[in-house]
């Protein structure tokens, strides 16, 4: 089991009291799942892990959403993002709750390397259970990545 972490990149934003941050990690360490966590599947294509394009001139392709299961109680969650190219991207991460409201849990721009696995941990704001986690992704034109999330007890 690879345990080394190294801190590429360390972004740090708050939002209220709670600390979020953002660390390019090796990819076993970053997608290694714990005992008390689960990955979530994405709502259209049921899978754990989706690879997108950008397309930035269409301004479309920019939204992945996935499912939160029902009668299990998370305390936090973490998107694991792997980028094909270098880049900037804008990150924005919304939890949509069952009364319609949406919270932002993230939203930042983060500089990527090719390759590197990083890890955006979050929370809920407020504390209540989302019923969806939507990953809102933009960048240059073209620019693939592929997304996950985990959702931890």
């Amino acid at each position: 089991m690879l345990t080394k972490t190294f801190s590429l990149l360390s972004v740090v934003l708050i939002l209220g009291l709670t600390s979020i941050g953002v660390v390019a990690a090796t990819k076993d360490k970053a997608t290694e799942l714990p005992k008390n966590c689960q990955y979530l599947k994405e709502v259209a294509t049921n899978q754990t892990r989706i690879r997108k394009q950008i397309d930035a001139i269409g301004k479309k392709n920019f939204n992945t959403d996935f499912a939160v299961p029902s009668g299990v109680k998370f305390a936090s969650f973490k998107g694991v993002m792997v980028p094909e190219n270098d880049g900037k991207y804008g990150v924005t991460i919304n939890l949509k709750y069952a009364d319609n409201s949406v919270n932002s849990a993230f939203q930042k721009n983060v500089e990527m390397k090719r390759g590197e696995t990083y890890s955006l941990p979050f929370q809920s704001p407020t504390g209540r259970q989302p019923y969806q986690i939507n990953f809102n992704i933009n960048g240059a034109n073209n620019n693939a990545y592929t997304i996950a999330v985990m959702a931890c007890k």
